[in-house]
């Protein structure tokens, strides 16, 4: 009768030990998942499309031109559609979280530097010891007025080192637009991948870029960035691929494209985006 006493008393702490814990792990403040999660650092590459563009032509710049190409979709998305809710993102680590339950925390705050007036409530929810929440709505006074638009949401791991977003189109067509999965190594974020999940224009129409996908990561090479794309080509008509390395700082690099060189090959540029030899 002892033993089985002390075994329940162990029992006991044990279960209490481990509701405390879990007590305690949810009545913090979850950490917001990095802002890199969101936003990586391809649409810097993309950008350096047009200032290479605008140079004398010395020579070739076909194989950075069509590498800039091949994430400007992508790039695209977050600097136009995605603007406002991206935004919102980022102000949010710059502002402090208010308790609304033991489970629940909100950020509230406006957005700045777009035409109107926007307000953004992000919530972070402790669905449990292992997962949280994320939700960003957002509202606009004035013109095209709209009131607490759902315009992403997401899930992460309590230390911020896996998760998913979710970001809808826009007030007006609320459709699923964008899936981000991402992972993080260390203090970097290790890998993302985009999807377009869309399927349908405003007007109902069939998008073709409906399957596309970017894989966004880093490594310890030269190149230290690269990007997989699966990407509708309306030159095609149909979904190529390519695998693109480059330089964060200098922006040299290479791309291989089968689909749209005809080879395996590597095919290489410069600092300054001229196609050059990929054995120098």
């Amino acid at each position: 009768m002892k033993i089985k006493l002390t075994q329940f008393f162990a029992i006991f702490l044990a279960a209490l030990f481990f509701v405390s814990c879990q007590k305690e792990n949810t009545s913090k403040a979850p950490t917001i998942p990095p802002y890199e999660t969101m936003v990586p650092g391809f649409g810097q590459f993309a950008t350096q499309t047009k200032s290479v563009a605008n140079q004398a032509a010395s020579s070739s710049k076909a194989n950075f031109l069509y590498s800039a190409t091949s994430v400007g979709f992508w790039s695209s998305l977050i600097g136009t559609t995605f603007a406002v809710p991206i935004a919102a993102f980022k102000a949010s680590f710059s502002q402090n979280p208010t308790k609304i339950n033991d489970n629940t925390w909100e950020w509230t705050f406006t957005v700045d530097g777009f035409n109107g007036q926007y307000t953004a409530r992000l919530v972070g929810e402790h669905l449990s010891a292992n997962q949280i929440h994320w939700k960003m709505y957002i509202s606009k006074t004035g013109t095209n007025a709209f009131s607490d638009f759902l315009w992403f949401e997401g899930t992460s791991d309590p230390n911020s080192t896996s998760g998913q977003w979710l970001l809808y189109q826009s007030p007006d067509h609320p459709d699923k637009a964008v899936q981000i999965d991402w992972e993080k190594a260390t203090n970097d974020v290790g890998e993302i991948k985009y999807t377009y999940v869309r399927e349908t224009d405003d007007q109902g129409n069939p998008l073709d870029p409906h399957g596309s996908y970017l894989i966004y990561g880093t490594q310890d090479s030269t190149f230290d960035t690269y990007v997989t794309t699966h990407h509708y080509s309306q030159q095609a008509q149909a979904f190529i691929d390519a695998f693109i390395e480059w330089n964060s700082t200098d922006y040299s690099g290479h791309v291989k494209s089968e689909d749209f060189f005809g080879d395996t090959d590597w095919h290489c540029w410069d600092s300054s985006g001229n196609d050059v030899d990929c054995s120098n």
